[in-house]
């Protein structure tokens, strides 16, 4: 899991940070059960920490953003406003706003300010408590004010959402995402007809734009690395984000899509197979946006869809069903197809020692394990790996 963050924090609120080279890379020191982590956008470099390694500056290549991260013990602050208020009164820069909110059932604080530390600058910072009392989690990223009004505040928030204080984290929504889209506990009611089944499942009301959100955010992102020789890096991280954001919306789904479609199969590959039909016979068509990608939720809601969000849509569902599985893309085939471990035979690609077998989403009548000969070449195919 940790091979996807750049940064890993232990729960002694120790902080690893590989300083050898030039790009922070990341390693993990302790349980992943319990856990802190920021998928932050590629290109950061490490400028410098204290010794106690519980803070850092970084500083982003592709876009100059700057960002702090601290973490404190616990009850040195009495709130995550307390935390934001010190930092920012140190910098002599006062918060235009400063809002209050639970993420993952802590208390969060988030503030926007701009001020002057030797040269303008326009930014986000927001403070975390940590589970268990380890204490709390500052991250505090900035930019020049005509960086943050022309896609630098975008980034600033992509980079704040990365962030994950515990193991669930890696599979909900981030703290920014959930302060723009609390859950109101309304639901909307689905009804969904797979392998000759009516399925009645239900969404969060608000699932459906808190996606489509990120989503957007996410893209607007991703455009900065066109150019860039992380762009590889930037799209994994892009479905990474989307993932992470999907996967607890799609919960009630899968467990209701397995509960009424798994006693029919006979096997795993049975009931992969029966979903991937399924995505197949969906409406296709592109979506009218700029990220030209179809939330799950609102495929579920009746939607039409791609390959890469029915890509994704299996690989979610599959998870769920505690299948390993994974899915490419490819910018050479402006594709994307779904990959799951299995017994069954067929055509694959190797994966970090791993033979996931390919499904193709778009053309019906296909197995697991067929792919187009044309694009049979795992070279010209990136793999989004998942946790």
């Amino acid at each position: 899991m940790t091979r996807f963050y750049k940064y890993f924090f232990s729960v002694f609120a120790v902080c690893c940070l590989c300083m050898t080279t030039a790009t922070a890379t990341m390693r993990q020191i302790s349980n992943a059960n319990e856990c802190i982590a920021i998928d932050l956008p590629e290109g950061y470099h490490v400028l410098g920490g204290n010794e106690e390694g519980t803070a850092f500056q970084l500083e982003n290549e592709v876009l100059p953003v700057s960002t702090v991260i601290k973490l404190y013990p616990d009850e040195v602050f009495a709130s995550p406003e307390a935390v934001l208020k010190e930092n920012l009164e140190n910098l002599n820069i006062k918060a235009d706003e400063t809002e209050t909110f639970f993420w993952r059932r802590q208390a969060c604080a988030l503030s926007n300010y701009i001020g002057n530390i030797g040269q303008y600058i326009s930014g986000y910072a927001l403070a975390v408590t940590l589970p268990e009392k380890q204490g709390m989690l500052m991250v505090m990223s900035w930019t020049d004010p005509n960086t943050f009004n022309n896609g630098g505040a975008t980034f600033i928030l992509s980079t704040l959402d990365s962030l994950i204080i515990d193991y669930g984290g890696f599979y909900d929504a981030g703290p920014i995402t959930t302060y723009a889209y609390s859950l109101s506990g309304e639901r909307t009611t689905i009804e969904l007809d797979i392998n000759g089944k009516h399925i009645q499942t239900s969404l969060a009301k608000e699932d459906k734009e808190a996606s489509e959100y990120l989503i957007e955010r996410e893209y607007i992102v991703l455009t900065m690395y066109a150019s860039s020789k992380l762009w590889q890096e930037a799209w994994q991280r892009y479905y990474r984000m989307i993932f992470k954001d999907s996967f607890f919306r799609m919960q009630k789904p899968a467990f209701d899509i397995y509960n009424a479609i798994a006693p029919q199969c006979s096997d795993e590959t049975d009931l992969a197979q029966k979903l991937l039909t399924w995505m197949q016979n969906c409406t296709y068509e592109r979506q009218k946006t700029a990220s030209d990608f179809a939330s799950l939720p609102s495929m579920l809601l009746g939607g039409e869809s791609d390959c890469d969000s029915r890509s994704l849509m299996l690989a979610v569902l599959l998870k769920h069903m505690n299948m390993d599985s994974i899915f490419f893309i490819s910018r050479e085939f402006s594709h994307a197809v779904a990959g799951l471990i299995s017994s069954h035979p067929g055509h694959g690609f190797d994966v970090d020692g791993k033979k996931y077998l390919i499904g193709e989403t778009t053309a019906k009548g296909l197995t697991w394990g067929m792919i187009a000969q044309e694009q049979d070449n795992q070279k010209k195919w990136i793999p989004i790996v998942l946790p």
